[in-house]
């Protein structure tokens, strides 16, 4: 796949597709990351989720990992398993249970959450898990809340303890 804004990196294996919206530590966090695809989005309540589908509909992924960033949390992640709209669920078809004991494991401190969000997170969620169910993919997506790069204490700690995590929860 060619690399145009928002879209994947070349190089990027195609089984696992990670998502973060541009300008926040969910960004700083995916970027530079080879081993996996890396979708950027523009941050655009419309646009991210057009992004998200297109990424879905030109390759097979195994897993799509989406990270956003979450207030008030500091050295904490937090694992969406449900996105909403006007009363409807739907909860996360990944083993959300496995990704925080491999996170545990890991040194992270992971909570597993059923609210992800009123806004870009949540909508980016609900729209890639009614892709995924609609098309019958095999496809299994999570979304994974992180803190700002101000609530994390060691960056590099921090990423380096989310990319063990993530390879183990990935490789089964």
């Amino acid at each position: 796949m060619i690399a145009k804004e928002g879209m994947c990196e070349p190089g990027a294996s195609a089984k696992i597709l990670l998502t973060a919206f541009r300008g926040t530590s969910a960004e700083t966090l995916i970027r530079g990351t080879d081993r996996y695809t890396n979708l950027y989005l523009p941050n655009d309540i419309q646009r991210d989720s057009e992004k998200l589908t297109h990424s879905l509909s030109q390759k097979t992924f195994d897993h799509v990992i989406s990270f956003g960033q979450k207030p008030n949390i500091k050295n904490k992640i937090y694992i969406e398993t449900t996105a909403h709209e006007e009363g409807n669920y739907i909860v996360t078809n990944a083993d959300y249970k496995k990704m925080k004991d491999y996170f545990a494991k890991n040194g992270l401190f992971p909570i597993i959450s059923n609210n992800a969000g009123t806004s870009f997170c949540n909508c980016l969620y609900l729209n890639g898990l009614k892709y995924i169910f609609q098309n019958n993919m095999n496809t299994k997506m999570i979304f994974v809340h992180i803190p700002f790069m101000k609530n994390i204490s060691e960056f590099t700690e921090f990423k380096e303890m989310m990319f063990s995590s993530l390879a183990e929860f990935t490789k089964d």
